[in-house]
């Protein structure tokens, strides 16, 4: 339990509190900027000097992703392909990972980008409404390493029982062939950590606004470890 910590990647989208920034980021490694949601309350113009001020805050490893429409969930931001790709293109030297949904339009012009410039990519796939059966994600997997992911996410919904136990085999089983993310949505905070026991990489948290279904904060998420600690030694 005492490297979770090192297994978060707080999600930014703007409107968080300066104060609270300066507080949190040098705690974790990775930050994910969504950036289609910045988009939604703030200007193109802006968006630039929005990176470099989070990595002036913090010595993090940043993830820049503008999460397609169809795999955004509710709270979404209509950005065309041509835009999005565009936007890619101006982040590049700013980021140092890119996401981009391995069904997108876009997905093999993003990967030559991130191939141009020399930067890790993550292939992901979100569902909202189910966790499919695991032959369906082995094929996203398939297509990823196809593709010469660094890292593949696989975000899907879970209604039941089973659905987490599809999430936990396929994590035991393909964790050992790939650089998986694996993320339960719409569990509670014990569901979310499990797959990072069977491999995966790391799980998702806020800082002021879930962005995915049930996604903890990253206050939540350390005062349960905190809580769960002394029971696991």
């Amino acid at each position: 339990m005492e490297n979770l910590r090192e297994k978060f990647i707080i999600v930014l989208t703007g409107d968080e509190e300066e104060k609270v920034l300066y507080e949190t980021l040098n705690k974790v490694k990775y930050l994910e900027l969504r950036i289609d949601l910045f988009l939604k309350t703030h200007t193109e113009d802006e968006l630039i000097e929005w990176i470099k001020k989070v990595k002036r805050i913090g010595d993090n490893k940043i993830i820049g992703t503008l999460r397609w429409y169809k795999e955004a969930g509710e709270d979404y931001f209509y950005l065309s392909d041509k835009k999005r790709l565009d936007i890619y293109r101006q982040i590049s030297d700013f980021v140092d990972i890119i996401d981009v949904e391995i069904k997108s339009n876009i997905c093999d012009k993003v990967c030559e980008i991130c191939k141009s410039k020399k930067k890790e990519i993550i292939l992901s796939y979100h569902n909202f409404k189910k966790t499919p059966d695991i032959n369906i994600l082995k094929k996203i997997v398939k297509k990823g390493k196809k593709y010469q992911a660094n890292m593949i996410k696989i975000a899907t919904k879970i209604t039941t029982k089973k659905h987490l136990f599809t999430l936990i085999e396929f994590t035991y089983r393909y964790s050992k062939k790939t650089n998986l993310i694996v993320v339960p949505m719409g569990g509670n905070i014990y569901e979310r950590l499990i797959p990072l026991v069977f491999g995966s990489f790391f799980t998702y948290v806020h800082l002021n606004k879930k962005v995915a279904p049930c996604q903890p904060s990253y206050f939540e998420i350390s005062q349960f470890i905190d809580l769960m600690e002394p029971k696991m030694v």
